[in-house]
């Protein structure tokens, strides 16, 4: 055999070989797509609904409903699997889905998964399981005699459903401690009852993956439980941007009273247990104020205008300021409202959580003096 017959041999060799490595590299850089599709009953007029795929809070495809029907295609990267994502039409609750290459169907009128892979199955399953919890309760309420009973057995029947509702998203969250169903398990955990943040927190904490804790939504939940303890009693002050009625800016240390102990009354207008309260400090002003109490409220988590007609409502003599952010039930773990705490002259915090009795005996052990 000739050189010359060698050297093209080897050269086609060579050469199949170069198409065969671009080949197979090609195939690895291959664009992978979601692609999800479903029905919906969203009402077509003269404009069509509008169905948007959201991911961290924002838009990342949309598209509109034609004839009940809607189709999503589009590049997918392994970090949109990380997370939850949402389908939202105007006027309809979101349906939340983990975002992967496999197809989605989902039925937007019964809130169904009918195509997908496992952890959308898993997600769907989730759901199913607290409609079950929910129509359970309604059934038992449905039963009871519409008499004075009816009040104490809401109350039995609203904490089986949270002890059953907690069991649900515990037993998620240990079967999925590191993928987007965990983080749906976690918040649902987290937010069953606020009451319980201080239980319910470390238990997701000591449980759960990274990809779940590093969840914004989850981390400022935790943050809130960290920063309870960062202002417990005995700790100082940290001082707030706040509001006036009118809309000027102040502060929580522009408020304090050189001298004189400060009750923080943290509130808001929706919230029975705040209104609830409300007796107690009214009272606890007009015997205290006199002795050198300092009262402030601070009205969160509403609106503005409903502050002015509420303080008018109550004729609230003390200095009302408005919280327009969450900073300050963040920066002080008020994860529970109403929140009373008492504010020592030093500018250090006396008592947290005072609420009816509790927050009469703090204050007489002061000014009994």
């Amino acid at each position: 055999m000739s050189t010359h017959t060698t050297q093209r041999r080897l050269s086609r060799t060579l050469l199949l070989l170069l198409i065969l490595v671009l080949s197979l590299l090609c195939s690895c850089h291959k664009q992978q797509r979601y692609h999800i599709s479903g029905y919906t009953d969203a009402q077509e007029g003269a404009d069509p609904p509008l169905l948007k795929l959201t991911l961290d809070g924002k838009t990342i495809d949309s598209c509109f409903v034609y004839k009940g029907e809607f189709h999503l295609k589009g590049d997918y990267v392994d970090s949109m699997g990380q997370d939850i994502a949402y389908l939202e039409i105007t006027g309809e609750q979101p349906i939340p889905i983990v975002l992967s290459t496999q197809p989605l169907v989902i039925d937007f009128i019964k809130r169904r998964l009918i195509e997908g892979d496992y952890l959308n199955q898993e997600l769907d399953r989730l759901y199913v399981s607290l409609d079950s919890l929910g129509g359970d309760f309604k059934r038992k309420l449905a039963n009871v005699p519409p008499d004075s009973a009816l009040y104490d057995a809401f109350d039995q029947g609203f904490k089986s459903a949270i002890d059953n509702y907690t069991a649900l998203a515990k037993d998620y969250c240990l079967r999925h401690p590191n993928d987007p169903v965990g983080i749906i398990a976690s918040v649902m955990l987290l937010t069953i009852n606020y009451e319980s943040l201080l239980e319910t927190a470390p238990f997701v904490r000591s449980h759960m993956g990274p990809l779940v804790l590093k969840n914004k939504e989850i981390d400022l939940y935790l943050s809130t439980v960290d920063n309870f303890y960062r202002t417990a009693p005995g700790t100082p002050i940290i001082d707030l941007p706040l509001e006036t009625l009118e809309g000027d800016t102040t502060s929580l240390s522009e408020q304090l009273l050189p001298g004189c102990y400060t009750l923080l009354h943290c509130w808001a207008g929706w919230c029975k247990p705040c209104l609830d309260e409300m007796p107690n400090l009214i009272k606890a002003y007009k015997i205290y104020h006199e002795r050198g109490l300092n009262m402030v409220g601070i009205f969160l988590w509403d609106d503005r205008y409903n502050l002015k007609m509420l303080q008018s409502e109550y004729q609230l003599q003390w200095p009302q300021l408005y919280e327009p952010t969450a900073h300050t039930s963040i920066t002080y773990g008020i994860y529970s409202i109403p929140e009373i705490m008492l504010i020592a002259p030093d500018g250090t915090i006396s008592a947290r959580s005072l609420r009816g009795a509790e927050l009469f005996d703090t204050l007489e052990s002061i000014y009994h003096r």
